[in-house]
């Protein structure tokens, strides 16, 4: 049986819902064009981002709040009449069934995780786009159904209806999303960090990017409000370009916050400068702002992707040196320039004795333990222009620039002793490593200095293990 603080959790989650549906509610009052429709309605925002956050949890309260604010709008529109409680069921059906299939199938969507970032937002547009004119279509027909409207009305607002609800959904949803998930547990936090570790700069960086949105959609509504001219209207459109900075270098968090307050500034200008008759121009404009910092949102985050896979190529998973990859790149770079100035480099091509042990007595999450204690050893004891890469397996490459080969001697012996004194053992027997050094010769690529190096490391196993071999700078001009 369900403990008692989870029932009072979940009923606490029913009543913030509804009372929360209740407000955004009142304040779709604001663009009101007929006693049924809003041509800016935020509780299908709130609908459709609880019912996508908690599946059929938000249902009940949200079913329950439609049925009674229906109940109330009739009395509101109708004092005078019986209040049809058996009819009020169906508006509140209409929405409550339309934002829930939506929803669902955007959480099953998300749930699958088959798709990216960008997939995601592209499903939530569309499906957004569907349930919205579900519940519109459904509800204009439910209040005909009702006895509430008749045919001409409902042809009259369907239309309206689905635009008011589409754009509030666009512009709100997402911040009541993260909202919601913050006041309830951080779930989007704890699944996917990544999609909120960007663009966490000073608060008031942010602050001064809002303001200037705000101030450019002031001025420009201002003007319209003056002027009453249709293409003035228009140059709300350039707010955009300030919208674009802001969500290209904020975190989610704000850009979807910023792109509320912008919706409710709109709505809140356009009724208080009586500039209903722009509606569609205002409603085209928050919406084609909303999409827009929708997929701005995936910009920094594929940078971020793109920097993540980039480290990934350049280093090593497992113990955190360079990768195969990332060290010859690197190396060749290093032997390039020494070769311009003629300095001396030397490779160090080195593997674990007898590591097979390890992993066949010890296992293979000791064998993985083993090789991060060396490379974190070498790594203190190294220059900080030296390189220190993984070959693959337990074979690791050392890149040492300014260095002649008497010298790297010197450093691969202090190395060597190092790693024999982890005192790592298996089967009776401690974990040692065999060095093969070679100094570049000139016009010398990397992997022919390569070749030399692992040959010389060969010799050493040959000739007893935990040793170095060194092929001296004048028995290279020698061979």
């Amino acid at each position: 049986m369900p403990s008692v603080g989870r029932i009072s959790s979940q009923l606490g989650l029913q009543l913030a819902l509804m009372l929360a549906w209740v407000l955004l509610y009142q304040s779709a009052e604001l663009l009101e064009y007929s006693p049924h429709a809003s041509l800016w309605y935020p509780p299908a925002a709130l609908s459709f981002a609880a019912l996508t956050l908690f599946g059929l949890r938000a249902f009940p309260a949200l079913l329950l709040v439609c049925f009674l604010m229906s109940v109330w709008h009739f009395q509101r529109y109708h004092p005078a009449e019986q209040i049809p409680y058996a009819a009020a069921i169906f508006p509140a059906m209409a929405h409550g069934l339309s934002y829930l299939l939506g929803a669902l199938l955007l959480r099953i969507l998300i749930q699958s995780g088959r798709v990216n970032y960008s997939g995601t937002l592209v499903a939530y547009l569309i499906l957004a786009a569907i349930a919205a004119l579900l519940a519109a279509y459904s509800g204009a027909w439910s209040l005909q159904l009702a006895g509430v409207i008749e045919q001409s009305e409902r042809l009259a607002i369907w239309l309206g209806w689905w635009i008011g609800d589409l754009v509030a959904i666009l512009s709100l949803s997402p911040f009541l999303v993260l909202l919601l998930d913050y006041c309830t547990g951080k779930t989007i936090a704890k699944q996917a960090p990544w999609l909120l570790q960007h663009g966490h700069g000073p608060r008031h960086s942010f602050l001064l990017k809002l303001v200037l949105c705000l101030l450019l959609l002031t001025l420009s509504m201002l003007l319209a409000h003056q002027v009453r001219a249709q293409e003035i209207t228009f140059l709300i459109l350039f707010l955009s370009l300030p919208a674009m900075w802001l969500v290209y270098t904020e975190s989610i968090w704000r850009s979807f916050s910023g792109l509320a307050v912008i919706s409710l500034a709109i709505v809140l200008l356009m009724a208080l400068l009586d500039l209903s008759n722009y509606a569609a121009i205002y409603q085209f404009t928050i919406a084609m702002i909303a999409v827009a910092m929708l997929y701005g949102t995936a910009v920094p985050l594929l940078q971020n992707t793109n920097q993540q896979l980039q480290r990934s190529l350049h280093t090593d998973p497992l113990t955190g040196v360079l990768s195969r990859q990332g060290f010859v790149e690197q190396a060749n770079l290093l032997m390039g320039r020494a070769g311009r100035r003629k300095d001396k480099v030397c490779l160090a091509v080195l593997d674990l004795d007898h590591f097979k042990r390890v992993n066949d007595l010890l296992g293979h999450q000791i064998g993985d333990e083993v090789l991060q204690q060396v490379c974190q050893t070498l790594q203190r004891q190294l220059r900080q222009h030296d390189l220190l890469g993984r070959f693959g397996g337990d074979e690791l490459m050392l890149l040492l620039p300014d260095t002649d080969s008497r010298e790297a001697s010197k450093i691969c012996e202090r190395l060597r002793l190092s790693i024999e004194q982890l005192h790592i053992t298996a089967g009776g027997q401690q974990v040692t490593a065999s060095f093969g050094i070679c100094e570049q010769q000139s016009d010398e690529s990397f992997n022919q200095l390569f070749a030399r190096a692992d040959k010389t490391l060969l010799q050493a196993k040959q000739r007893g293990r935990n040793r170095i071999e060194t092929i001296l700078a004048d028995q290279s001009a020698t061979d």
